[in-house]
């Protein structure tokens, strides 16, 4: 994975990206945790309204959510994600494109894979291996090209 001081941002910008994203994103309200002040569940969550009665967030009662190995731990960091691959399959064979989509989507879903595939959603570091390791395991060894990549925090 891919980390950079190039992808440092201002804490003006850093508080507007976390503003953003507390009315549709899954936050944390344990202050008590280890790595509360490193995940980004916790640092959107500083920014949620506190009027709400009911908020989408992470059960702290949940023992696999509790302490150094918080299955929900997300790092503050920035990497860099791909978006879209409407041009993966155009060097391949067809039956070799038609074996890794049916893999792709296998794995994802129908709709997220083609939410990915169009670029209407950004492809993290893992998912961008998971299709290296597609087209790999079934023989494709030439480039894997994704339409474009931007630098955001890994969601």
């Amino acid at each position: 994975m891919k980390e950079n001081s190039n992808f440092d941002v201002t804490p003006e910008q850093q508080e507007h990206a976390f503003r953003e994203k507390v009315g549709h994103y899954i936050i944390c309200f344990q202050d008590q945790c280890p790595l509360h002040e490193q995940c980004l569940h916790w640092l959107v969550g500083r920014y949620a309204d506190p009027m709400p009665i009911v908020q989408k967030a992470i059960n702290p009662r949940n023992p696999s959510l509790v302490g150094e190995h918080c299955a929900m731990f997300r790092k503050n960091r920035r990497v860099v994600m791909k978006r879209g691959m409407t041009r993966l399959y155009h060097e391949m064979p067809g039956y070799m494109e038609h074996r890794i989509r049916g893999l792709l989507i296998l794995m994802w879903g129908r709709k997220k894979y083609f939410e990915i595939r169009r670029g209407d959603r950004l492809i993290s570091p893992e998912m961008q291996e998971d299709v290296v390791d597609a087209c790999r395991h079934h023989g494709w060894q030439g480039p894997v090209v994704f339409d474009d990549e931007t630098v955001d925090w890994d969601w």
